[in-house]
């Protein structure tokens, strides 16, 4: 099973996204486009694992979920990996409680490593991923105002798994964790 765990959006948050990938479309930029209903913040992408290791994931997220209180975001400017020139992915940003946000993944990190986990080594950088592989270039980003200032609240960790069904990439929800309050 190819998993990662992250947090799901609200559908008013992926309508939102769904408007700027049209207005992308509209402005020409091509790439591999994400399906928004598949849209999420990754926290930890775990690779590829064993079935047996889901009751460990699960109290992971049992353990952090527990510790972490629901708190809000919003949506921010749009960005790049690694610069806009370069751009290899798209995505849109995430501002609000971003000391809860970094709590959150910093015990998760913690915890996942303690537990025995291969994590990837880079910053975490808060985003939504939009699209993958841009054809470059990319209209200039100050001319992008694409994106609303829009507020969501986080109330769950998610463990999703990564999976083709039918030639089109899916994202289901293996494990859900409330988060405190």
């Amino acid at each position: 099973m190819k998993l990662y765990i992250g947090i799901e959006l609200p559908d008013e948050v992926k309508d939102t996204l769904f408007n700027v990938l049209v207005s992308l479309k509209q402005l020409d930029v091509k790439g591999k486009w994400k399906a928004p209903e598949f849209l999420h913040i990754t926290l930890e992408f775990l690779g590829e694992l064993p079935d047996d290791v889901l009751p460990l994931l699960s109290q992971v997220l049992k353990t952090v979920a527990g510790s972490n209180k629901a708190f809000k975001l919003q949506l921010e400017a749009m960005g790049s990996f690694p610069s806009w020139s370069r751009a290899h992915t798209l995505w849109v940003g995430v501002d609000g409680n971003l000391k809860q946000l970094n709590s959150l993944w910093s015990g998760l990190h913690s915890e996942l490593k303690i537990n025995g986990f291969n994590l990837q080594s880079s910053k975490f950088i808060p985003h939504i991923t939009l699209l993958s592989r841009p054809q470059l270039p990319l209209p200039d980003p100050d001319k992008l105002s694409l994106v609303k200032s829009l507020r969501f609240k986080v109330t769950e960790l998610i463990l999703f798994e990564s999976k083709a069904v039918d030639g089109r990439r899916v994202y289901p929800h293996i494990i859900t964790e409330k988060l405190n309050g």
